[in-house]
């Protein structure tokens, strides 16, 4: 993976909007890559969270329903598997597959705690609006 872009895309990304470089340059050592294949599963409802989230680098994933309805299309620079992560429960909520070539940046969620604290209040907030929008 290339890191110039892993950069790139996490300076565009929401969720790291005015983290310093510093922070960004600590998250990057921390997260795994992962690179998916179209039509090959990334997460899967019910499965354990395991404290994980990513960022997707390159690709499209679809967030699909239980019954193979997409609710939703993730492209460069979304994050998902936030809501498992930060549930109670530690399960994924959706399954996501890759629509195309795909190829992520995975973190556990103590890596963000430790290298930018101020991210799990975003974490948090991102994971509420999805839940939102997915039962409206």
């Amino acid at each position: 993976m290339d890191l110039k872009v892993v950069q790139s895309v996490m300076k565009n990304c929401e969720l790291f909007e005015g983290v310093d470089q510093s922070q960004l340059g600590f998250l990057m050592l921390k997260g795994s890559a992962r690179e998916f294949a179209e039509g090959e599963t990334v997460y899967r409802k019910g499965e354990k969270a395991g404290g994980t989230l990513a960022l997707i680098v390159s690709g499209k994933v679809n967030v699909i329903a239980e019954d193979g309805y997409v609710l939703r299309e993730l492209g460069v620079g979304e994050v998902m598997g936030e809501v498992g992560t930060i549930s109670q429960q530690g399960t994924r909520t959706v399954s996501v597959t890759a629509s195309q070539p795909t190829q992520i940046l995975q973190w556990h969620i103590r890596d963000i705690k430790e290298g930018s604290p101020e991210l799990i209040k975003r974490l948090k907030d991102l994971a509420w609006k999805r839940i939102k929008n997915w039962y409206e």
